[in-house]
């Protein structure tokens, strides 16, 4: 029963296509469309593979500890570390700038306009209060070395004879001998008259 069902289905069937007719314009059409679709798809292919590859690196939040103090770190960095997270920071900002996070936007302001580098400004925080000081202190124990000099000075001055008038009247006659100030005057006495200087008092007694 079955081969009488599969004879009378032979009779029935549609002639294959092979004998079908063809038409020849229609294919070779057909065939050029299908490859400059083809040519088409493949030139416009790597730029939507890029695209997408980039909107998914600028859609990449950065990891917070990757630039938490980087103020403080950034110098400290190696160059490899560095470039990478400009290159992050870089894919990021093409994005809305609202949607950056607060870490991001403070280590791209940094990057770009922060006190490093060049822009690294010669004193520190706090040098010039610590060069304030400093003068400070150093005019003080100036001034204390001169009143304590003062104050171990001998009564009879001969320690600081060379501070005496006479000592200075000696100097100018000296300078006036050997000329040594010979187109403008000179004047050598600063203090006042106390007497003549021990060496003439030696003199003077013998």
């Amino acid at each position: 029963m079955m081969r009488a069902i599969w004879q009378g289905s032979r009779r029935f069937r549609t002639p294959h296509l092979s004998n079908a007719p063809r038409d020849t314009h229609s294919v070779r059409f057909c065939s050029i469309f299908t490859n400059l679709a083809m040519l088409a798809f493949k030139s416009l292919r790597p730029s939507a593979v890029s695209r997408l590859a980039t909107s998914t690196r600028a859609a990449h939040v950065i990891s917070t500890p990757t630039l938490i103090n980087i103020e403080k770190r950034w110098e400290f960095m190696p160059a490899e570390e560095r470039e990478d997270i400009v290159h992050q920071l870089t894919e990021r900002q093409k994005v809305n700038w609202s949607d950056l996070t607060l870490a991001e936007k403070q280590a791209a302001w940094y990057i770009s306009y922060g006190p490093w580098g060049p822009r690294k400004p010669v004193h520190n925080p706090g040098d010039q209060t610590k060069i304030f000081v400093g003068i400070g202190i150093g005019l003080a124990a100036s001034v204390a070395i001169f009143g304590l000099c003062l104050a171990l000075q001998p009564a009879d001055n001969v320690a600081l004879r060379t501070q005496s008038f006479e000592w200075q009247e000696k100097s100018n006659e000296i300078l006036k001998e050997v000329g040594a100030n010979p187109f403008t005057t000179y004047n050598q006495i600063q203090s006042p008259s106390k007497g003549p200087l021990p060496d003439e008092d030696e003199d003077d007694d013998e």
